[in-house]
């Protein structure tokens, strides 16, 4: 399964009209003839530099991070800003209707941090926008889990995201999580999940069955009950 998201890229150098492929593992788009991938806004990266002139990948700025026990840098994209459009099904509950709306998804990734190189960039900012009946809903942060957490907020139980944030059984680990893309998804294991209610709980599970990003959506969705799992 694959989507195309039709959006915009800006920089230093003005804005661009691109395309971002997402197989709901890997985001992958061209940039000025340049290929960007990864699982991540904040982590896409060129995946062979030998391919581009050194004039092609001079208009761009990246973070240089050490790779962990070797002497290799990774190199990510940053100092940019994001605009894309994803469909998303909503679900009216009062009028048990299910309808489409565009996720409104403004990403801007600062530039590497000059105080501490290789640790990071200087910020990163979301944004999430939602219309419903004429009415926008925005959430804002450095994590789509929160920016949907500020929409969830407005809509109340009036309205539901028929996605992976949304469903009953997607949660995050307790060890942290990345900005996108990061959430665990216990369709495996949906009657022990169910049950938890802590943090202790929570742990004594098993794996998870993978890895899902909050905009996916499986044919085993269920909408998500309030206090569920280690998210709540």
């Amino acid at each position: 399964m694959t989507a195309i998201y039709k959006g915009l890229y800006k920089d230093s150098l003005g804005t661009r009209e691109i395309q971002i492929e997402n197989d709901f593992n890997t985001l992958t788009t061209e940039i000025d003839g340049v290929v960007f991938s990864g699982s991540e806004f904040d982590d896409l990266s060129v995946d062979d530099k030998s391919k581009y002139t050194a004039e092609q990948l001079a208009g761009f700025t990246f973070l240089r991070t050490p790779i962990y026990q070797t002497d290799r840098f990774a190199e990510t994209l940053c100092n940019c800003l994001f605009e894309i459009a994803v469909p998303q099904v909503i679900i009216d509950r009062l009028n048990n209707l299910q309808f489409y709306s565009d996720l409104k998804i403004e990403i801007s990734l600062g530039n590497a941090r000059n105080d501490r190189p290789g640790t990071g960039i200087e910020y990163e900012h979301v944004t999430l926008s939602l219309e419903i009946a004429d009415k926008i809903y925005t959430g804002t942060s450095g994590y789509f889990e929160s920016c949907f957490d500020g929409i969830r907020d407005q809509i109340r139980d009036e309205y539901h995201l028929k996605n992976c944030y949304g469903c009953m059984y997607g949660d995050y680990s307790v060890y942290g999580q990345g900005s996108f893309g990061t959430m665990l998804c216990f369709r495996n294991q949906k009657e022990e999940y169910s049950k938890v209610t802590n943090k202790d709980e929570y742990m004594e599970l098993d794996a998870p069955y993978r890895h899902v990003q909050e905009i996916y959506c499986c044919d085993q969705y269920e909408i998500r009950k309030k206090g569920a799992g280690y998210r709540g």
